[in-house]
């Protein structure tokens, strides 16, 4: 009963604590605490009656036991009252059922004078079970405890920095990630000093417009883990009056973007040189195709032509005194024959040969 006693006081204070922390000081913050330290005070007025020396003692310590229960009972009561005008799913209604049905059991034990060990361990479940509860509807109670508050939605980002300054230029909030990246950030910073200290740590600066009108601005900045890039944007909080409020500067981590583009810019380039080595290659493969082709052509004319010189030399040998009147017409036809080949295969190399020098 007394380690069981002792371990809710602890685990109590820190709940009270944390709450006192994180949460509002509403009403409904303070309505829990009560009810926290009531509970609390079951198991250690349990322990106390116990261990009392006297019965009168023992019964002063068993009457505030009822007066606790039947408190906590009506402070429940508050709490429903809070859930069910904003509303709450089933599973919290359950739970608010086993917490206030425990809570009747205690005090039905206290009451009827059961055995002071079983209300000792009655009031201990009561206060477990009530701490069930708040852990279990804490996210709805207390809106500053869950994921859209503004302190866990800026500390959640993982990517981007948010500072926020007041309307005196003073900066009252940032989030975890801001802090990390830049040590030079404490509360109370002026936004002009911030801007002079930024810029120590700021490698370049680039202004992305569209249509001739500024969209934001990149700017790459030193940080723990090496320089990251951001896209840099600020907002000011107006009233309803148009005064600015607050102002609030927002960094879009960009750095895993930028050196993706950087990288498709130079694969860009490696491919475009390698595109122009490749048309140069295919030129000179082009020419050096069309000179052998020149060069096969001239060789088998060369070689057709001798052969018909050569067989013309034979005819003239052969040609006597007593036939060369028959032959002779002949072999001028052939000489005729020969000549226009030579000078249409002379005509076609010289054409290729202008054509050649046009291109280069």
């Amino acid at each position: 009963m007394i380690a069981a006693a002792i371990a809710c006081v602890i685990l109590g204070a820190f709940l009270c604590a944390y709450l006192f922390v994180k949460a509002e000081k509403s009403l409904l913050l303070w309505v829990v605490i009560v009810e926290l330290t009531v509970f609390l005070t079951l198991p250690v007025l349990g322990v106390m009656s116990l261990v009392s020396p006297t019965l009168e003692l023992r019964n002063l310590y068993i009457a505030s036991q009822r007066f606790a229960a039947l408190l906590a009972a009506a402070l429940l009561l508050c709490i429903f009252s809070w859930m069910h005008r904003h509303g709450g799913r089933l599973m919290h209604y359950s739970a608010y059922a086993l917490v206030f049905l425990t809570n009747i059991f205690c005090i039905y034990c206290l009451f009827e004078n059961k055995s002071v060990i079983l209300q000792g361990f009655v009031n201990v479940v009561d206060f477990a079970v009530f701490i069930f509860f708040l852990l279990l509807t804490r996210q709805h109670l207390f809106v500053e405890l869950s994921p859209v508050s503004i302190d866990n939605f800026m500390n959640e980002l993982d990517h981007d920095i948010i500072l926020i300054f007041e309307k005196s230029g003073k900066l009252i909030d940032a989030n975890s990630l801001a802090r990390k990246s830049w040590a030079f950030l404490q509360d109370g910073l002026a936004i002009n000093d911030f801007f002079i200290s930024l810029n120590k740590h700021t490698v370049s600066k680039k202004f992305i417009e569209k249509n001739g009108l500024l969209q934001h601005e990149e700017v790459a900045i030193k940080s723990f883990d090496g320089i990251r890039h951001y896209q840099y944007s600020l907002c000011e909080v107006k009233d309803k009056k148009g005064a600015i409020q607050a102002t609030v500067l927002i960094f879009h981590d960009i750095t895993e973007k930028t050196v993706l583009e950087g990288e498709l810019k130079a694969k860009n380039e490696q491919l475009e040189k390698t595109n122009i080595k490749l048309n140069a290659f295919l030129d000179t493969s082009e020419r050096l195709l069309e000179e052998e082709q020149k060069e096969k052509a001239a060789k088998d004319l060369k070689e057709v032509l001798s052969v018909k010189i050569e067989k013309l030399f034979s005819e003239i040998e052969a040609v006597s005194f007593d036939n060369k009147n028959d032959k002779l017409p002949n072999l001028i036809d052939k000489c005729r024959e020969i000549m226009s080949g030579i000078r249409l295969a002379m005509q076609k190399l010289i054409q290729d040969g202008r054509r050649d020098e046009e291109n280069a």
